[in-house]
């Protein structure tokens, strides 16, 4: 196979390294981009050799490539470049070879130097390469493809100032801010972060309107309204992409990646079905299949569905059911106790693995050994009530009393933690359910005082699903303030919200309505868009 050069060490890109978390299904190309063979235009005019002599071997070259004589053509078109550093014409054509054999390095070198060879900025002799938009869109699928994620968005925005139609770029727009979003230099709620979900959600709307009969523009829909947080939008959109394409298991998965929350069963005969036709090296979707086989108390099948998810990838058993991981731990199967303990050394994060080996070391009489691993562990995680019962337990049967007492002693303390927080969840949960009744009689004042008592119900926030919770208060009482007509302090509530749950359309809608009234026309309008993004009206 002939060398196609190599990267010039980011000659024409700015590196930046970006790391993602896992997609419910790996990424692919994007589909759309092709090989395209250009003949007009290859002449050098202001190059360093005669203009007929680089134009014959542009000749010759494509000939060869519609040959499909590839391993000939590219070494004139190598010679091409070494004359004329900036001819796009050559330029493309490596780097779409490049980029068809997964070369990205390379691709984005050859691609960087043929949207450089395009426009008023384009170096003196430079020859501009003829489908600037579909250079760029391409250098932006090896950007992305090189883990350079902010600089492939921008490609795409230049692809489609040129080409503002074109599907191939409007898809990589969508999938680039999305995965860039997702990664762990965005900060869950920056504005940053809601802009770059906001420009998946609008490339791939647009998409949808470009190609509404094809699965792709759906299924990018799909995957940004599940990173945005809007998961009828999600739901909705991963069943158009699978019935256009009802074969395609990864189109099944996604049903069953967003509806396992809200429709387990359809989630579970999407899953199951997207196994039959094939899908069976996705450890997203084994872990999927054994959380709803859980859901239909299918414990045999859920924890042979986790046994192979574990097998695919280690990193699954952080997301696996305890009492599952501990029955996988206890069956003994040597391959996946290798995996697992492996991974419990390598990464002294992972508590859940960690945890359930400590517990089957104490099963199987290895107190001592288990006795220290659950003490390392309790000091990561002191207020985890189950690593403290088994601490405790661990201490007693090694007949350290004086330890066993102490890790007790800690262990009320936390239960007492866990006891408070449960009471003050009930008292809250009573005064939403007062606050919704007062609201349904059109009693907003005291609907209103009772989402503000909520609120200080809750104490101080806290992280992840409880986030969302909290955002749900917020809009509630932001709701009844403005009906009462208070809308700065409805704006302030609202804006609360949105900081948690940036994409919720009634929280949308009502802030627009509460800005609009305070005289904030542009935070009206910027509302107003994002509520359209959410909408689950898919067709």
């Amino acid at each position: 196979m002939t060398a196609l050069g190599a990267p010039a060490s980011g000659r024409h890109r700015s590196p930046e390294a970006s790391e993602t978390r896992t997609d419910p299904f790996p990424r692919n190309v994007i589909p759309g981009f092709a090989l395209v063979l250009v003949v007009a235009g290859v002449a050098a005019s202001g190059a360093n050799q005669p203009a007929g002599d680089v134009r014959a071997r542009m000749e010759r070259a494509i000939a060869l490539l519609a040959a499909e004589e590839v391993d000939r053509a590219i070494p004139i078109l190598l010679s091409v470049v070494d004359d004329v550093p900036f001819h796009g014409p050559a330029r493309f054509q490596l780097g779409a070879l490049a980029a068809e054999r997964g070369e990205w390095e390379v691709a984005a070198d050859h691609l960087g130097a043929a949207v450089v060879s395009y426009g008023p900025e384009a170096p003196r002799g430079a020859i501009p390469v003829q489908r600037p938009g579909l250079a760029w869109a391409l250098y932006s699928e090896a950007l992305g493809a090189t883990g350079q994620l902010g600089d492939a968005v921008e490609a795409t925005e230049a692809a489609l100032r040129l080409a503002p139609t074109y599907l191939p770029a409007l898809l990589a727009r969508s999938n680039f801010a999305r995965r860039l979003a997702a990664s762990d230099s965005a900060d869950p709620m920056s504005d940053s972060r809601v802009m770059l979900l906001e420009t998946s959600l609008d490339a791939a709307t647009k998409a949808r309107v470009q190609a509404p009969d094809r699965p792709a523009p759906w299924t990018a829909l799909a995957l940004a309204a599940d990173e945005a947080g809007i998961p009828r939008l999600a739901q909705c959109a991963a069943r158009v992409a699978a019935d256009i394409a009802p074969d395609d298991p990864q189109g099944l998965f996604l049903v069953a990646w967003t509806s396992i929350e809200a429709a387990p069963e359809e989630a579970l005969a999407a899953a199951e079905r997207a196994l039959a036709a094939g899908l069976r090296d996705e450890p997203a979707l084994w872990m999927t299949l054994g959380r709803l086989r859980a859901f239909r108390l299918d414990m045999e099948g859920s924890l042979d569905a986790y046994r192979e998810a574990l097998r695919l990838d280690p990193a699954s058993a952080g997301e696996t059911a305890s009492v599952a991981l501990d029955a996988i731990v206890a069956a003994g199967d040597p391959e996946l106790l290798t995996l697992l303990e492996s991974r419990a050394a390598r990464r002294p994060e992972s508590l859940n693995t960690r945890f359930a080996l400590a517990k089957a070391a104490l099963r199987e009489g290895q107190v001592e050994r288990a006795a220290g691993e659950l003490t390392r562990l309790a000091d990561a995680a002191p207020d985890h009530a189950a690593i403290l019962t088994s601490l405790h337990a661990a201490l007693r049967r090694l007949g350290d009393a004086p330890a066993a007492e102490a890790v007790l002693v800690r262990l009320e303390a936390v239960k007492a933690v866990e006891a408070d927080a449960w009471e003050r969840a009930n008292a809250n949960e009573r005064r939403r359910r007062q606050a919704r009744e007062a609201a349904s009689r059109g009693d907003m004042d005291t609907a209103a005082r009772l989402w503000e008592d909520v609120l200080v119900g809750r104490g101080a926030p806290s992280a992840g699903a409880d986030s969302l919770e909290l955002a749900a208060d917020l809009t509630e009482l932001g709701s009844a303030l403005a009906a009462l007509e208070r809308h700065d302090e409805a704006l302030a509530v609202l804006r609360r919200s949105l900081a948690l749950r940036p994409f919720d359309s009634g929280t949308l809608s009502t802030a627009g309505r509460a800005a609009r009234a305070v005289g904030q026309a542009d935070t009206a309008d910027l509302y107003a868009v994002r509520a359209v993004l959410t909408s689950p009206d898919c067709r």
